[in-house]
């Protein structure tokens, strides 16, 4: 339990260190729980949001687990193995879907912003006027809202006007719906995403190529971030 922490910044790294330091001094092995979050966070005099951070990465890490409506347990060396394991492979295979969306989108929106027609540049208005629509209903339909979302995106490629990416549109369809799911329920992702649409859309318009590439690269990105974020918490 005495590994350094690394990669995470001073006031994370203080807290994780808090807590590792805490289960060390209890003795706690593999398969003991600790105290619930409130009482733990008393003990440890931080918040409960800090705490769940230093949690997220112990369990990232492969030291304890989180297991809804139960408790937070330590894992022993084999099970963090495991659990590590199986993060990693699925982090890899979302890294895969994001990498193809980069590889595609990346060269498409850049030749949209050198070749679309107005009537192009009307659809994707459309496009997005639709998906806005949706995002502002209450409640949020988030299935239809990834549809049109996915819709935005394709309607973009198409303007592309290029004949390979034009025969990839079905397997770019299937990558962008299955690296859009859920990620737009993570909180401020939804806004964040559609000022980003905002700013791709308006460098169509302007017929600004390099403006268009680095917005969708910084989309994908985004999108990509947030995936992981929500791996983890489906984890705790």
């Amino acid at each position: 339990m005495s590994a350094p922490i690394i990669n995470n910044p001073p006031r994370l790294q203080s807290q994780v260190r808090l807590l590792l330091d805490h289960i060390e001094e209890l003795g706690l092995k593999g398969g003991d729980r600790l105290q619930s979050e409130r009482e733990l966070a008393k003990i440890l005099g931080i918040s409960r949001p800090s705490l769940r951070e230093a949690i997220q990465i112990l369990q990232v890490q492969g030291r304890v687990v989180v297991r809804h409506g139960i408790g937070i347990f330590v894992l022993d060396e084999v099970e963090g193995e495991k659990l590590r394991d199986s993060l990693r492979a699925a982090q890899h295979r979302i890294e895969e879907l994001f990498q193809m969306r980069e590889i595609l989108e990346a060269p498409a929106v850049e030749w949209a912003a050198e070749r679309r027609t107005e009537e192009q540049l009307q659809a994707m208005k459309s496009a997005a006027w639709n998906l806005n629509r949706a995002i502002a209903e209450n409640p949020i339909d988030f299935d239809k809202v990834r549809k049109l979302d996915m819709e935005f995106h394709l309607t973009i490629v198409k303007s592309a006007q290029n004949q390979f990416l034009n025969q990839t549109l079905g397997t770019l369809q299937e990558i962008m719906y299955r690296s859009m799911d859920n990620t737009l329920k993570l909180p401020g992702r939804i806004d964040a995403s559609e000022h980003e649409h905002g700013v791709i859309l308006e460098a169509i318009e302007k017929k600004d190529p390099i403006a268009a590439r680095l917005m969708i690269i910084q989309h994908i990105h985004n999108a990509r971030d947030s995936w992981f974020k929500y791996l983890r918490k489906s984890n705790d």
